[in-house]
């Protein structure tokens, strides 16, 4: 029986974004010594090496999915994300809206109503109104307060133009400068 090393397959690009979902909800964690092993990963980057793992914790919501992305690119010895993917030689899709990364903040501070059907969201929404999103296999609606706690603004006139439905919007280009306004604060795919 021998020991010979196995090949180690180089991650593709979706694996690289995989793991830095995983290391933000590492970061997340309410775990303290997995939560403390994802900010000593993040200490990596110059932007936070100065810190000590428990000023990081403390610090942790200005963690961004970019960040998490840099660490994995590091980690797989490229000195950035862009030079990851150059090296990968994939093509990257347009960054889009990730609802979940969007949900993960402050969710435990609201009461989102849930569905399971886009009817039964798209019913509420037209009878209560609020925020229509889509989130993996289920619709929740939100209120203004959930926005402006992420940082985004709950007034922007193009929340009225897409009838404020993120799955069915009546102006796709509303929608559009919306989402690049939310993938601007982090939340991208």
């Amino acid at each position: 029986m021998g020991t010979e090393p196995r090949a180690v397959t180089p991650p593709n690009l979706r694996e690289c974004k995989v793991r830095a979902s995983i290391l933000l909800k590492d970061l997340e964690s309410s775990e303290p010594s997995r939560a403390t092993r994802a900010a000593e990963r993040l200490r990596a980057l110059p932007a936070f090496s100065r810190l000590s793992p428990g000023e990081l914790l403390a610090r942790r919501d200005s963690v961004r999915r970019k960040h998490a992305l840099a660490v994995i690119a590091h980690e797989h010895g490229h000195a950035s994300w862009a030079e990851l993917k150059q090296a990968l030689g994939e093509e990257e899709a347009p960054p889009r809206l990730d609802t979940e990364a969007f949900f993960a903040r402050n969710r435990g501070a609201f009461l989102n109503r849930w569905f399971s059907s886009y009817a039964e969201a798209l019913a509420s929404l037209r009878e209560r109104g609020g925020y229509l999103f889509p989130f993996r296999e289920q619709f929740f609606i939100t209120d203004a307060s959930f926005l402006a706690a992420l940082g985004v603004d709950p007034s922007d006139a193009d929340w009225a133009r897409m009838g404020f439905n993120w799955v069915e919007p009546l102006d796709t280009a509303a929608r559009d400068r919306l989402e690049q306004k939310l993938i601007a604060l982090g939340y991208a795919s």
